[in-house]
């Protein structure tokens, strides 16, 4: 898997993994995100993390590699998946576990699976 995602990075010629997080309005995604982005830094990759409302994700999802949805927005699913589907980016949604606990760690893992 990093290998793959190394040789992708290389190709396009950038070498930072952008994470979008998605929840109601973009705050409780922040705080989620920021942890993200230093578990990953940790493990030695350059990691680029933002949050936003899943209302902005058509307008924002082309500068990401992955979507990373909050657990409350299993209720829009079928958008988030549509839109998606629709510029070639995989998601997820975040376990509640993660979430609530600000699991960094877990959250990198689970996007850096999804590359």
């Amino acid at each position: 898997m990093d290998n793959e995602f190394i040789k992708n990075i290389t190709e396009e010629g950038d070498n930072v993994m952008r994470i979008l997080f998605i929840c109601g309005n973009g705050v409780s995604s922040g705080m989620i995100a920021s942890r993200t982005g230093k578990a990953g830094k940790a493990q030695g990759y350059d990691v680029d993390t933002e949050a936003y409302s899943y209302t902005e994700l058509p307008e924002v999802i082309d500068d990401f590699d992955v979507v990373l949805a909050a657990p409350q927005m299993k209720c829009n699913e079928e958008m988030i998946r549509e839109t998606c589907e629709e510029h070639g980016k995989k998601y997820a949604i975040i376990d509640n576990y993660a979430f609530s606990t600000l699991d960094g760690t877990k959250c990198f893992e689970l996007a850096k699976n999804l590359i």
